[in-house]
């Protein structure tokens, strides 16, 4: 499966994970994907069900292994973009951080370091 083009205009590097990163929306309790890449500004996923672009998201991470004695993370995203994966039966999503905890950037930046 291939992956969207990377921006050339991105500023940062995002980041692989090691770990599996389950992704729900908070606020209608369904499952949006796993977490591909992450940076303390933003992240991308890949799903079953497409995201909408220029929407506000409430996501829980669930990490299949603790960071700092936690097991989720909890951000507040906009959705930039969304593309079909090749055989439209995923999509990825890439979305801007706006709002997270001081504990959830630390998460965020531990499980970046871990790579």
């Amino acid at each position: 499966m291939d992956k969207p083009s990377e921006h050339e205009d991105r500023k940062l590097e995002r980041l692989g994970v090691k770990q599996s990163i389950d992704v729900y929306d908070n606020i209608h309790d369904i499952y949006l994907g796993r977490v591909v890449n992450l940076h303390n500004d933003g992240l991308m996923i890949i799903g079953d069900k497409p995201c909408e672009e220029d929407c506000l998201y409430r996501l829980d991470l669930h990490l299949s292994n603790a960071v700092n004695g936690r097991n989720s993370v909890q951000l507040g995203v906009d959705c930039l973009w969304v593309r079909n994966a090749e055989d439209n039966s995923k999509h990825w999503a890439g979305f801007s951080i706006i709002d997270a905890s001081p504990q959830a950037l630390e998460d965020i930046a531990l499980l970046s370091e871990n790579q």
